[in-house]
């Protein structure tokens, strides 16, 4: 999509906002997950352990998170991940991982948790709802990349087959 946030296509990603993000749940999230003193097998909490996404591959060489699999001949029988920063091509066990750094919590649906968890955001179900770790902050939700990529796939951006934009 050329332009995801177009006044029109701002107003169709707050509708789905509205209707997909639920609650802020950031200060109650973060007291459950530093509460694992006290968990019980009847209400079990949450802990990092229990979040879904939550650590990304890093390149070992420069630091960055810009990784993505690329085909190597040279590393027979491994899945090997090229840096899009350095260019520098790793096999799997070579990468280093590191927490996320999750800014907010949100209660989601749970149809954005599963286009989140697929999109490699970290994500949490627990009882009877589902959490999105915003790795994000200071801007409106609506004009998060990865709001305007599950839009997108939806096909309902100005323009799209199933277009939202008010006639």
């Amino acid at each position: 999509m050329k332009d995801s946030n177009s006044v029109v296509n701002q107003e169709i990603k707050n509708s789905f906002v509205g209707r997909e993000v639920l609650a802020c749940f950031s200060y109650e999230m973060q007291s459950v997950l530093n509460a694992e003193g006290t968990r019980s097998k009847e209400y079990p909490l949450p802990t990092y352990e229990d979040i879904e996404n939550a650590y990304e591959d890093i390149c070992p060489k420069c630091g960055s998170s810009d990784i993505y699999k690329s085909p190597d001949q040279n590393v027979p029988n491994s899945d090997c991940f090229q840096c899009g920063s350095c260019d520098v091509v790793l096999p799997n066990d070579e990468l280093e991982s590191q927490p996320k750094e999750i800014f907010e919590w949100w209660i989601v649906t749970e149809y954005l948790y599963k286009a989140l968890k697929a999109r490699g955001q970290a994500v949490l179900a627990w009882g009877n709802n589902y959490y999105w770790g915003r790795e994000t902050t200071g801007q409106a939700i609506l004009l998060d990349g990865i709001i305007s990529s599950i839009c997108e796939e939806m096909e309902i951006l100005n323009g799209q087959k199933y277009s939202w934009a008010k006639r």
